[in-house]
């Protein structure tokens, strides 16, 4: 069974900022310790103190202090693409309904129109223009549980060199988190994710996501 240093070790070896961190001596290890203990026990595969991790973190602050952090993976996307006017609306999952959800996907199509299905286990999220939602109750026999107006899409195409390392989702959702922006739904394809949230923060986000992954990274 793996130990509890030997665990708190591997998971600040894959993250650059938590090493830059304690190389800088700029983190409240006590805090820290108790943010990462349910990492660490889900390594070592039982429960485990803060107090123990803790004592790991300090023993490995004082290594780092002497070492050159390892540089934060620098991510580059492509191209972002902004799409306005949309909504959302979340349905019981039926099959009933995903019969009927195709029907409304064809109509939307024919009009050279734009939706988005994402499928959970119980709900299905549509996303579509707002100028579809007329179509809605022709199609669908049951009352949608919840409405979103007023949502922009950010869409974001990136290399699929990035598919297997660790972090780009992460850091592009960070970068609206640090803004206090509330992303409503996530969607995504191999190499492109999809961020919908309130009209009113698109350009925001936009100018986030791009001065950090496609300026800073020219």
């Amino acid at each position: 069974m793996r130990k509890v240093s030997e665990a708190v070790q591997a998971l600040i070896e894959v993250n650059p900022a938590l090493q830059f961190g304690l190389h800088h001596r700029l983190l409240n290890l006590s805090q820290v310790a108790r943010f990462i203990c349910p990492l660490v026990a889900a390594r070592v595969r039982k429960p485990v103190r803060p107090s123990a991790v803790l004592m790991s973190l300090s023993r490995l602050q004082r290594r780092w202090e002497a070492q050159q952090p390892a540089p934060q993976r620098r991510f580059r996307v492509d191209r972002i693409n902004v799409q306005g006017g949309l909504c959302a609306l979340t349905l019981p999952k039926q099959v009933a309904t995903l019969r009927e959800l195709a029907e409304l996907f064809g109509r939307v199509q024919e009009e050279g129109g734009y939706l988005t299905l994402t499928e959970g286990v119980s709900e299905v999220t549509v996303i579509l223009e707002q100028r579809h939602l007329a179509l809605v109750p022709d199609v669908l026999s049951v009352a949608p549980r919840r409405v979103y107006h007023n949502l922009a899409g950010l869409g974001v195409k990136f290399q699929e060199t990035y598919l297997e390392t660790p972090g780009l989702l992460y850091q592009l959702l960070q970068q609206l988190a640090l803004q206090n922006i509330n992303v409503v739904e996530v969607a995504s394809t191999t190499t492109e994710f999809n961020i919908y949230l309130d009209d009113r923060d698109v350009q925001l986000a936009f100018e986030s996501i791009y001065n950090r992954f496609i300026r800073e990274a020219s």
